[in-house]
């Protein structure tokens, strides 16, 4: 005669598939945390890493401008949305002279420029006109602090004439200088001597990961400076912004995640301090 299982033995067992199922749910969450923290984490060293080797290759300084948003605020009904953001600012060379809203650099180049026009040929480009503009960054070093200083210009560059004198007592002579044209200043006060450049590299942290240990949670200042980094060919500055988080110079960048605490708060977690680029 066969002995059949007791409730007891049955709740037993069904106590015990259940713990396993805890224990096994409780790992992979643990193993999927770890994986995306990981992968994060060498998207920054690769981003940061990208930026010290072209001041390297371009013998020209590279600032790079890390930031926090908030996209959402914390609500009844929705979670808060935080990202880290970065841009990395190859120096392009210095403004020579500010008319108006034109900013000329009589010793540079067409530099990051799709078409150079005179105005009557304007109207017959394809694609964008002078109204689709990029960022001008301005870049005067390390001591500027963390802010992203910068301008809205036209994606065309413009031929103004800039007077030259000639050796000897031999008079003057025009040149065509080509200016960026200011479509939106964003409070930025250019001057002569102001270095600039363009960004060529950015990346954007998964939802709540951060850059540095704080963050805001309100969208009327959704922006938050965290960190700059300028990188020089041959060293690397020690940078600027105590916000980043112990361990933070200029070479290096913390990352955090924001998940509850053991109260059941939004906090900051650290993550991990990137690499060194330039080891």
């Amino acid at each position: 005669m066969k002995r059949a299982f007791t409730l007891i033995e049955l709740l037993v067992v069904m106590a015990i598939m259940g713990l396993l199922g805890t224990v096994s749910i409780g790992g992979y969450r643990a193993m999927q945390r770890g994986m995306e923290e990981r992968g994060v984490m060498q998207n920054v060293n690769e981003f940061m890493k990208v930026a010290y080797q072209r001041a390297q290759i371009d013998r020209a300084p590279v600032a790079v401008y890390f930031w926090n948003e908030t996209l959402r605020e914390e609500t009844d009904t929705e979670t808060l949305i935080v990202v880290g953001k970065a841009v990395a600012v190859r120096r392009a060379g210095r403004i020579s002279g500010v008319t108006g809203s034109y900013l000329r650099d009589e010793f540079g180049d067409l530099r990051y420029s799709r078409l150079t026009l005179d105005e009557d040929e304007d109207e017959d480009r394809e694609g964008g006109t002078s109204e689709d503009g990029i960022y001008l960054y301005q870049i005067n070093g390390a001591a500027d602090g963390a802010e992203r200083k910068r301008s809205i210009i036209s994606q065309s560059t413009q031929a103004k004439p800039v007077s030259q004198e000639l050796a000897l007592g031999q008079g003057s002579v025009e040149i065509d200088a080509y200016a960026y044209e200011l479509l939106d200043r964003n409070g930025v006060t250019w001057a002569v001597g102001d270095g600039y450049g363009f960004e060529f590299a950015e990346i954007q942290l998964p939802k709540n990961f951060i850059f540095g240990t704080s963050y805001r949670t309100d969208t009327a200042s959704p922006v938050q400076e965290v960190q700059k980094s300028l990188f020089t060919p041959g060293q690397v500055s020690a940078g600027s912004g105590a916000t980043a988080g112990s361990g933070s110079s200029g070479r290096t960048i913390q990352v955090c995640a924001l998940r509850p605490n053991a109260s059941g708060e939004i906090a900051a977690q650290p993550v991990d301090t990137s690499d060194d680029p330039s080891r």
